[in-house]
């Protein structure tokens, strides 16, 4: 469990890094980044499960 919670928190930090060179143009806030860094451990085995049922 140390293992995914290390992935997790390591994904979430890079996503957060990334986030600082988005310029303001974009229009990327805040909130977006946020549920980008923190759903992805959700949304990642929901979106292969329907890429792989939809074969």
């Amino acid at each position: 469990m140390r293992e995914v919670l290390m992935v997790y928190l390591c994904g979430v930090i890079l996503l957060l890094a990334v986030s600082t060179m988005i310029d303001r143009e974009e229009g990327v806030g805040l909130d977006h980044i946020l549920i980008a860094g923190f759903g992805w451990p959700i949304l990642t085995p929901i979106l292969a499960l329907r890429a792989w049922t939809s074969r």
